[in-house]
């Protein structure tokens, strides 16, 4: 279930930008609701990004590479739970949409790149 938890995270953090620059977003911290509203928060400075929750107590490490000025990947280096050890070393591709406001639409990319979904993160802060 919590890889499953997850898959649904990662594939909602990806975003291509119309009224602001992507660079402006490198830096920062976000959140956003997974499938079950739980709260994630995202806290990306240079190559790392800390994706957890409080809500259901995990959290993984991953390095951010950009590929574009608003594509990216993340490969997961490091988790707090065992239940996550499958996904050590695989790579979620993000494209940013759009930014408007404190608003980030992402496409998300998930491991076999089948399947593609389209979420929103909320800009807290950014660096």
């Amino acid at each position: 279930m919590k890889l499953v938890m997850l898959v649904l995270f990662l594939t909602s953090i990806t975003v291509t930008a119309q009224n602001t620059s992507c660079r402006t977003i490198k830096n920062g911290t976000f959140k956003y609701l997974d499938s079950r509203s739980n709260e994630i928060i995202v806290k990306r400075r240079d190559s790392i990004q800390i994706d957890s929750s409080k809500s259901e107590n995990f959290w993984f490490k991953s390095k951010v590479n950009w590929t574009s000025e608003c594509d990216y990947q993340l490969t997961i280096v490091e988790v707090n739970d065992s239940s996550f050890d499958l996904i050590l070393g695989k790579t979620f591709e993000f494209e940013i949409i759009d930014i408007k406001g404190n608003q980030v639409r992402l496409k998300t990319r998930t491991l076999n790149k089948l399947k593609e979904s389209i979420r929103s993160m909320q800009i807290i802060e950014t660096n």
